[in-house]
């Protein structure tokens, strides 16, 4: 069946076994178990197995390599693709080590492209590199190569060709993971040629893609690092660094470095956005719009994207302000007052000048700067000191009930929540009309307690140890 659907020739208009002119050719004669019919696939002497296509003038196996060079250049022309196919791998096969071999590689692999098959076109372009280093046309290789990558990117269904013949496929899907493979395979062919920058931004893009998934299944989050890691070596690598000589297309390198390293820096925001209880994106993304405007701030050209990356930095601040926030709220609710106190307090550090008087973020800023700051002032001292009268008490009772770790537990978290100034804890007191001199009567009291319960374990694990 394969063979069959092989058959399939774009060779329209000439006829089975008969030359251009009508005459059917002779000369060339299959081994006598093979004879019944021209066409098949067949065993020449002295040249071997071969597949015929209906169409394909068999008397092109007896050509000599000018005769054959020519016929492939014309089939090509005429866009004879079948003859052009066969005649240029015969070609390679016969004489591969000829000067001309490189030009019948890229025959095969236009071919390949003519009939939508880009990725074999590409593997084609890559055993021509392989095999000739020094091809003199390699930049235009290259560049095919780039293209046919860059059609993938863009969304272009890969295809799957059924063994044996040259142009019956079934059509597959995208995919970003082999697309960001054919971009790699172009810089490692020369990682410093006129297409590599561009490719190792490709890279990055086809990862970045791939974090769309499959109709929004399957996307896998790691595809962010992958994406940040080949931005961040575009831009170490193709950088200009001071004493550097300009490359050829060093303007356009220059262009891809700023691409990358800006687009770096919105990767990591991208996970910020995506993470409240997770900071270091935040931090990740501040660090990197502020290398961005700090390498650009005296570049006229950039200035636009300089004024980008400033809002971009403060949209940021503002994120972690409401990250801290988060945290913040999530230690209240576990009573843990000393940690929700540190994020409060992180919020102000956040939220600096810039923040505060940008006009897309103050409203939001100020509010969130004046709730830290009644929470740090008034609230969180309030209720460590409620805390602690009730802890006090439960600690007291374990004690009695002879459970001394669970005392111990609850006067160490008194003994915290009650670390604070002696001004605080006057203004705490006053607040929620708590005895101010029974607060400080704990606060006294806390620290004999618990080097009492520390005493009374010790005696427990000493007894224990003579008992074994």
């Amino acid at each position: 069946m394969v063979l069959s659907l092989g058959c399939q020739s774009d060779n329209s208009g000439q006829t089975s076994g008969k030359s251009n002119d009508g005459k059917r050719k002779f000369g060339l004669k299959p081994s006598q178990k093979n004879e019944d019919s021209e066409y098949g696939l067949k065993y020449y002497e002295g040249i071997g197995w071969r597949y015929i296509k209906p169409g394909l003038d068999i008397e092109v196996l007896t050509y000599t390599n000018t005769q054959l060079l020519d016929y492939v250049r014309k089939a090509i022309a005429e866009k004879r693709f079948d003859d052009a196919m066969f005649g240029a791998r015969y070609f390679v096969q016969r004489t591969p080590g000829a000067d001309d071999v490189p030009e019948m590689r890229r025959v095969v692999a236009e071919v390949y492209e003519s009939r939508g098959l880009e990725e074999y076109a590409f593997k084609e372009y890559q055993k021509l590199l392989d095999a000739h280093p020094g091809y003199e046309k390699s930049d235009e290789v290259s560049a095919r190569m780039y293209e046919i990558a860059t059609l993938y990117l863009n969304g272009k269904r890969f295809r799957w060709k059924i063994p044996y013949q040259d142009s019956i496929y079934i059509p597959l899907f995208p995919s970003m993971s082999k697309t960001s493979k054919l971009y790699t395979q172009i810089v490692t062919n020369a990682p410093f040629g006129l297409h590599a920058a561009e490719s190792q931004y490709g890279i990055g893009q086809a990862h970045e893609k791939a974090l769309q998934g499959f109709w929004g299944f399957f996307a896998d989050a790691s595809e962010y690092d992958k994406a940040t890691r080949a931005y961040q070596l575009l831009a170490d690598r193709y950088s200009q660094r001071a004493g550097d000589s300009p490359r050829e297309n060093q303007e356009k390198l220059n262009e891809m470095v700023a691409q990358a390293r800006f687009r770096t820096a919105e990767l990591y925001e991208a996970q910020a956005n995506e993470g409240i209880y997770d900071q270091s994106m935040a931090e990740r993304s501040i660090e990197a719009f502020g290398d961005f405007v700090e390498f650009y701030k005296a570049d006229s050209d950039r200035e636009e994207k300089v004024t980008e990356a400033k809002a971009h930095m403060n949209a940021m601040r503002l994120e972690r302000a409401r990250g801290l926030k988060g945290i913040a709220l999530f230690y209240e609710k576990k009573r843990q007052w000393v940690a929700a106190h540190t994020y409060y307090g992180q919020i102000n550090q956040a939220l600096i000048i810039d923040v505060l008087n940008d006009p897309d973020h103050e409203a939001e800023a100020k509010e969130l700067q004046s709730f830290a700051n009644k929470r740090l002032s008034e609230e969180l001292f309030q209720w460590r000191v409620r805390d602690a009268l009730e802890l006090y008490a439960e600690a007291q009772k374990a004690e009695k009930k002879n459970r001394p770790f669970t005392a111990q537990r609850e006067y160490r978290k008194v003994k915290l929540n009650l670390e604070i100034l002696p001004a605080d804890l006057e203004r705490a007191a006053t607040a929620t009309e708590i005895d101010l001199v029974r607060l400080q009567e704990i606060q006294s009291a806390v620290t004999a307690d618990l080097e009492r319960i520390q005493q009374l374990l010790d005696e427990r694990e000493l007894a224990r140890s003579r008992e074994d």
